[in-house]
Protein backbone atom coordinates (compact mmCIF):
# COMPACT_ATOMS: atom_id res chain seq x y z
CA UNK A 1 0.00 0.00 0.00
CA UNK A 2 1.13 3.55 -0.58
CA UNK A 3 1.18 6.59 1.44
CA UNK A 4 0.75 10.12 0.21
CA UNK A 5 4.79 10.63 -0.68
CA UNK A 6 4.93 7.37 -2.90
CA UNK A 7 6.45 5.56 0.17
CA UNK A 8 5.33 1.89 0.75
CA UNK A 9 3.60 1.22 3.92
CA UNK A 10 4.74 -1.78 5.73
CA UNK A 11 2.02 -3.68 7.43
CA UNK A 12 2.82 -5.47 10.25
CA UNK A 13 3.78 -9.45 10.40
CA UNK A 14 1.54 -9.76 13.92
CA UNK A 15 -1.63 -8.85 12.13
CA UNK A 16 -1.89 -12.05 10.15
CA UNK A 17 -0.66 -14.23 13.11
CA UNK A 18 -3.88 -12.42 14.62
CA UNK A 19 -6.09 -12.83 12.42
CA UNK A 20 -5.29 -16.84 11.84
CA UNK A 21 -5.53 -16.52 15.99
CA UNK A 22 -8.57 -14.84 15.99
CA UNK A 23 -10.07 -17.34 13.37
CA UNK A 24 -8.66 -19.96 15.80
CA UNK A 25 -10.57 -18.43 18.80
CA UNK A 26 -13.52 -18.19 16.99
CA UNK A 27 -13.57 -21.70 15.98
CA UNK A 28 -13.12 -22.91 19.43
CA UNK A 29 -15.68 -21.17 20.77
CA UNK A 30 -18.10 -22.81 18.14
CA UNK A 31 -16.79 -25.98 19.03
CA UNK A 32 -17.41 -25.10 22.70
CA UNK A 33 -20.69 -23.83 21.96
CA UNK A 34 -21.99 -27.11 19.58
CA UNK A 35 -20.64 -29.35 22.15
CA UNK A 36 -22.45 -27.94 25.06
CA UNK A 37 -25.13 -30.06 26.70
CA UNK A 38 -27.81 -27.10 26.07
CA UNK A 39 -26.76 -26.83 22.41
CA UNK A 40 -29.52 -29.73 21.59
CA UNK A 41 -32.44 -27.59 23.38
CA UNK A 42 -31.28 -24.24 22.05
CA UNK A 43 -31.37 -25.68 18.22
CA UNK A 44 -34.93 -27.09 19.44
CA UNK A 45 -36.11 -23.62 20.74
CA UNK A 46 -34.74 -21.78 18.07
CA UNK A 47 -36.73 -24.28 15.04
CA UNK A 48 -39.99 -23.78 17.48
CA UNK A 49 -39.82 -20.26 16.78
CA UNK A 50 -39.39 -20.80 13.19
CA UNK A 51 -42.24 -23.22 12.99
CA UNK A 52 -44.68 -20.55 15.20
CA UNK A 53 -43.30 -17.90 12.83
CA UNK A 54 -44.19 -20.09 9.31
CA UNK A 55 -47.89 -20.67 11.24
CA UNK A 56 -49.29 -23.04 8.41
CA UNK A 57 -47.37 -21.91 5.26
CA UNK A 58 -44.23 -24.35 5.75
CA UNK A 59 -42.45 -26.91 8.01
CA UNK A 60 -38.76 -25.99 8.76
CA UNK A 61 -37.01 -29.12 7.25
CA UNK A 62 -33.77 -28.71 9.01
CA UNK A 63 -32.23 -31.88 10.26
CA UNK A 64 -28.79 -32.05 11.76
CA UNK A 65 -27.18 -33.71 14.71
CA UNK A 66 -27.85 -31.52 17.61
CA UNK A 67 -31.69 -32.41 16.43
CA UNK A 68 -30.91 -35.42 17.92
CA UNK A 69 -29.75 -34.69 21.04
CA UNK A 70 -32.84 -31.86 21.53
CA UNK A 71 -34.63 -35.34 21.29
CA UNK A 72 -33.87 -36.09 25.19
CA UNK A 73 -34.85 -32.51 26.60
CA UNK A 74 -32.68 -31.97 29.37
CA UNK A 75 -33.43 -30.42 32.36
CA UNK A 76 -31.39 -26.79 32.27
CA UNK A 77 -31.43 -27.22 36.19
CA UNK A 78 -29.86 -31.05 35.77
CA UNK A 79 -27.36 -29.95 33.51
CA UNK A 80 -25.75 -26.90 35.41
CA UNK A 81 -23.73 -28.02 38.08
CA UNK A 82 -20.59 -25.40 37.73
CA UNK A 83 -22.00 -22.65 36.45
CA UNK A 84 -19.58 -20.68 33.66
CA UNK A 85 -20.35 -17.68 31.60
CA UNK A 86 -20.95 -19.98 28.37
CA UNK A 87 -23.16 -22.11 30.70
CA UNK A 88 -25.24 -18.66 31.57
CA UNK A 89 -25.35 -17.38 28.16
CA UNK A 90 -27.12 -20.56 26.76
CA UNK A 91 -29.18 -21.00 29.59
CA UNK A 92 -30.49 -17.18 28.84
CA UNK A 93 -30.46 -18.09 24.86
CA UNK A 94 -32.59 -21.08 25.54
CA UNK A 95 -35.31 -18.80 27.55
CA UNK A 96 -34.97 -16.13 25.50
CA UNK A 97 -35.69 -18.15 22.73
CA UNK A 98 -38.84 -19.58 24.46
CA UNK A 99 -40.31 -16.45 25.52
CA UNK A 100 -39.88 -15.40 22.10
CA UNK A 101 -41.66 -18.54 20.62
CA UNK A 102 -44.65 -17.77 23.72
CA UNK A 103 -44.39 -14.22 22.42
CA UNK A 104 -44.96 -15.00 18.79
CA UNK A 105 -47.96 -17.61 19.25
CA UNK A 106 -49.84 -14.78 21.38
CA UNK A 107 -49.27 -12.32 18.78
CA UNK A 108 -50.42 -15.01 16.57
CA UNK A 109 -53.79 -15.45 18.62
CA UNK A 110 -54.48 -12.06 19.07
CA UNK A 111 -54.33 -11.49 14.95
CA UNK A 112 -56.54 -14.59 14.26
CA UNK A 113 -58.93 -13.34 16.46
CA UNK A 114 -59.01 -9.75 15.03
CA UNK A 115 -59.50 -11.59 12.06
CA UNK A 116 -62.16 -13.66 12.90
CA UNK A 117 -63.77 -10.29 14.89
CA UNK A 118 -63.64 -8.42 11.33
CA UNK A 119 -65.18 -11.41 9.44
CA UNK A 120 -67.99 -11.65 11.77
CA UNK A 121 -68.87 -7.60 11.66
CA UNK A 122 -68.58 -8.03 7.86
CA UNK A 123 -70.97 -11.02 7.51
CA UNK A 124 -73.49 -8.78 9.83
CA UNK A 125 -73.24 -6.14 7.82
CA UNK A 126 -73.76 -7.65 4.44
CA UNK A 127 -76.42 -9.83 5.58
CA UNK A 128 -78.53 -6.28 7.05
CA UNK A 129 -77.62 -3.98 4.08
CA UNK A 130 -79.21 -7.15 1.51
CA UNK A 131 -82.73 -8.45 3.27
Amino acid sequence: METNCGEKEKISPGFVGESAGAQENEEILRKRISGHPLFGLLIENHLNCLKVGLGEFGEVGITTEPDKAADSKPNINDIIQNPSDLDHFMEAYCMALSNLKEGIEEAQQESASFIKATYLQLGELTHTNHP
